[in-house]
């Protein structure tokens, strides 16, 4: 009996130590298993990030290329065709003139002047818009708030704290994504109202967005080639800044944080 008691008992840890095997087995397997799709989730995200990190830096470089092809088509076609016009002009001076041609030919070339001056200023407006050199940040934000409100399409309410700029690559790039955001709410978001605060708070500069348009999907729009949100983007990373879109039942509800080692609170 004892023999066969004994029997039993060594089957049974047999049994037992093949189930401990198996499980074992399994629980390895299935770890390695989870490991290696782990692995493969976590390089599929690094290779989405690097691809839009890719896709920032070109369309950062296009849009620079193309505002430059703008500035130099402008200067070629519009600066470069009166300068040619006024040369002509002044090859007709001479002592042979009578003074009635000499005044139509000088008030011509004094008129291309003032055409070359207008547009000298509105391509150097482009560049970097003369009230942020003068004024600064928030002037140059309540001025552009004031001629679209003016216009009656939209109404914009803009709020801010007391801060001051003195980065200037930072406060021309907030510059244009506030105004990248007004003309997206203008011509596409079907948007009635716009609200932005800008502020700092502890140690970053803060800029809060929202219309009551018909609403973004930005995770779309990501993969799409020139759109305005791509600029943004391309300007916020530009600042090592952050944007995070909110959800709101609707409209477009969009918070950016930027560090803020470059403003002084006054």
């Amino acid at each position: 009996m004892d023999s066969t008691q004994n029997g039993i008992a060594l089957q049974v840890f047999i049994v037992s130590i093949g189930i401990v095997f198996l499980l074992s087995t399994f629980v390895i397997l299935f770890f390695v298993k989870y490991q290696r799709r782990l692995l493969a989730q976590q390089k599929a995200r690094q290779k989405d990030a690097e691809e839009y990190q890719r896709d920032l830096l070109k369309n950062t470089i296009n849009s620079q290329e193309a505002e430059r092809n703008r500035i130099a088509k402008e200067l070629h076609d519009e600066i470069g065709a009166m300068l040619t016009t006024t040369k002509l002009y002044a090859g007709q001076i001479n002592a042979e003139l009578s003074n009635t041609d000499l005044n139509l030919v000088t008030d011509k070339m004094n008129l291309l002047f003032d055409d070359m001056i207008q547009n000298t200023r509105r391509i150097s407006q482009d560049l970097r818009p003369v009230i942020l050199e003068k004024l600064g940040l928030i002037e140059g934000i309540e001025d552009l708030v004031s001629t679209i409100n003016d216009t009656g399409k939209l109404r914009v309410k803009f709020e801010y704290d007391t801060i001051q700029i003195e980065y200037k690559q930072m406060e021309l790039n907030l510059y244009r994504i506030v105004q990248e955001l007004l003309n997206n709410a203008l011509k596409h978001a079907q948007a009635t109202e716009v609200k932005l605060i800008l502020q700092t708070v502890e140690d970053s500069n803060k800029l809060y967005y929202y219309d009551n348009g018909k609403g973004i999907n930005h995770i779309k729009l990501k993969h799409k080639k020139g759109i305005g949100l791509k600029n943004i983007e391309s300007r916020v990373s530009i600042l090592s800044g952050v944007i995070t879109f909110n959800k709101v039942a609707k409209g477009t509800e969009i918070e950016f944080q930027f560090p803020n080692h470059t403003a002084i609170n006054n």
